[in-house]
């Protein structure tokens, strides 16, 4: 019974982790591929300049991340989640309130920031902390949840679009973090100190010293995913503006937002 009660608890954990990752990566991630050229129109820039943005923001995200995994580790991905919902709620209203170029930068880089601590790197980090030997498993079924967020929100963003202007979408997109993601990460800082509690401490282990040169390993380790993840970041950027340019409409927009489950499948 117990191990029943405890696997529905890790169920209802990676369930709601998986919808805070769908709202995160639909608003933090995937959403300012859309309206990118309405934002260029209203700021009398070239697109590019906004996907140069972007890209800084993104940099700027990854050179944050290692503050926001210790922080995961010092005080619990759970409550690193949390504070996180806040940050990227304050973000996209940053953005909403942008009148020029410049100020839409600073807000892309503060919501880039913010992904750092309530996206995949952190959502990991609270599954090995609450669920122990079982965070392999757990990970691949919030891999697959998550994968969905391109599904949802780029037919979102485009219907939403075409009620609203891009600054009253990126309001309604901090709503969801404030509103739904917020209270969803605090109750799962809740259930990672009990899934803790829990958990049997792990049995002391002996290093076995490794002929293989770690750094060069480690190396090309990040040098292999930096280079996937590049490609990837582009494709996900520019797949919509590149399906709209041939003419594909709405259609376009519902092809690519089968890339996310695509992408799990292939994966």
């Amino acid at each position: 019974m117990a191990d029943a009660a405890s696997s529905q608890s890790n169920a209802a954990a990676i369930w709601a982790l998986g919808v805070t990752q769908i709202i995160g990566y639909g608003t933090l991630y995937y959403s300012f591929s859309i309206p990118a050229p309405g934002i260029a129109a209203e700021f009398g820039v070239a697109i590019e300049w906004i996907y140069g943005c972007i890209s800084l923001a993104l940099l700027a995200g990854g050179l944050i991340s290692p503050y926001a995994g210790g922080s995961a580790d010092r005080h619990g991905a759970g409550r690193v989640m949390s504070a996180g919902s806040v940050g990227a709620a304050a973000a996209l209203i940053v953005c909403a309130l942008a009148g020029n170029a410049l100020a839409f930068l600073f807000g892309m880089i503060l919501v880039e920031l913010a992904s750092a601590f309530v996206l995949y790197s952190t959502a990991f980090a609270f599954l090995a902390q609450s669920t122990g030997p079982k965070a392999q498993r757990s990970i691949t079924y919030l891999t697959l949840i998550a994968g969905f967020a391109s599904t949802i929100f780029w037919p979102l963003t485009s219907a939403m679009l075409g009620a609203m202007d891009w600054h009253q979408v990126y309001f309604v997109f901090a709503g969801l973090n404030l509103l739904i993601c917020l209270p969803l990460h605090l109750w799962l800082s809740r259930f990672s100190r009990l899934a803790a509690a829990r958990m049997p401490q792990p049995a002391a282990t002996v290093a076995v010293e490794n002929p293989i040169d770690r750094g060069l390993v480690f190396a090309s380790v990040v040098l292999g995913f930096s280079l996937a993840g590049f490609i990837s970041a582009a494709i996900l950027f520019h797949i919509v503006p590149m399906l709209g340019s041939l003419g594909t409409g709405t259609a376009g927009v519902l092809v690519a937002s089968l890339l996310g489950p695509a992408r799990w499948q292939a994966g």
